[in-house]
């Protein structure tokens, strides 16, 4: 149960293809492998890589009493609607993964694991940017992709270590100024959301220093809320 050494992008995994203007389409690779997405979706955490990753809750929880190391936990494709509250047992946790699940929503007990560094939760069903993340001001690498994660929160900065950002695959309507106060974030992965080319540019001007990832900017014509 040990992470691998492969380099696969998280986005070349099943995806959205465009085929016009704001229009996105699921797009099903055949092909794929349920092993190697196994590795893939290790290997796109920032973790040693010697690390055990347990993907079994009942033989961490056991491990746990037995006084062994639980850093890592591989919750992926185990049909989650919730997170189990058993989870929060492992008090050690640093690194947890919950893809491909059926979440509408991370669990507020998530902000009491201080050792928790890295959340990938791709490939689920969040509508808004968890709240309990903005409690976590220690993680440093946070996935969301492909979720419908309508804005990222005005209080985004609260998240003062964060390096990395996923969240792409959405639909983002709100990209806050206060971005640009993680002073600490390497990447924001932004591809696949549907952005005018004036937002794209604002948002690269405010973020000079950091690796914005974007599609080419679409044709869109937003309402205004106000209106």
């Amino acid at each position: 149960m040990s992470a691998t050494s492969i380099h696969l992008d998280p986005r070349n995994f099943p995806t959205r293809s465009r085929m016009g203007p704001c229009v996105w389409v699921v797009v099903t690779l055949c092909c794929w492998s349920g092993s190697l997405w196994g590795q893939a979706r290790r290997e796109v955490v920032q973790a040693p890589m010697d690390i055990t990753w347990w993907d079994d809750l009942d033989m961490a929880r056991q491990a746990h009493i037995e006084g062994q190391d639980v850093w890592a936990f591989d919750g992926s494709k185990l049909k989650w609607k919730t997170v189990p509250d058993e989870l929060q047992e492992l008090h050690d946790l640093r690194y947890l993964l919950m893809s491909r699940n059926k979440l509408e929503a991370l669990p507020p007990w998530l902000s009491t694991m201080k050792d928790l560094r890295v959340v990938i939760a791709d490939h689920n069903r969040l509508t808004t940017f968890p709240d309990v993340l903005l409690d976590m001001p220690q993680l440093v690498q946070v996935s969301l992709g492909e979720n419908f994660i309508d804005g990222i929160p005005l209080d985004i900065d609260r998240m003062t270590k964060l390096q990395f950002l996923g969240l792409w695959g959405n639909v983002l309507a709100r990209f806050p100024a206060s971005l640009g106060d993680l002073t600490q974030l390497e990447v924001l992965d932004l591809l696949h959301n549907d952005m005018t080319e004036v937002e794209q540019e604002t948002l690269k001007a405010l973020l000079p220093n950091v690796r914005v990832v974007m599609s080419p900017p679409c044709m869109c014509e937003f309402e205004d809320p106000q209106d």
